[in-house]
């Protein structure tokens, strides 16, 4: 049987087809995260937006963002299967990730071939 605070937990994914559906994310994160302390919904904002940003300027679209949101705990961001040559992360790239740094509890990048995933969580508790 599911834990109480697996069950508040929300999964939703917004699917990205370029840099011209960011606002659409950032609308939907918005929506998601009414009701939490406005520093941490914008915490989570910006690290999201950092994310499916890079995904988009560095991975051929479609994919997907797919946001797990505990209410007043976390809020945890997965673009997976990416089609890419390199991801944020790698040497052979040298861009400011300093916001993911600051802001995430977690971020990860992972490249396998030519398919990447880029994840990171924010903690809303705090």
């Amino acid at each position: 049987m599911p834990e109480p605070a697996q069950l508040a937990e929300r999964t939703t994914a917004v699917p990205l087809l370029g840099a011209a559906h960011l606002a659409g994310l950032r609308r939907h994160l918005r929506e998601l995260l009414d009701g939490e302390r406005p520093d941490a919904a914008e915490r989570a904002l910006l690290v999201v937006d950092t994310l499916a940003g890079l995904a988009c300027r560095h991975a051929q679209p479609p994919f997907a963002v797919r946001l797990r949101h505990r209410p007043g705990a976390r809020l945890r961001a997965d673009i997976r299967e990416l089609r890419c040559r390199a991801l944020p992360g790698h040497a052979s790239l040298r861009l400011p990730l300093h916001v993911l740094d600051r802001l995430a509890r977690m971020w990860c990048v992972d490249l396998h071939g030519h398919h990447g995933v880029l994840t990171a969580e924010v903690d809303l508790s705090r």
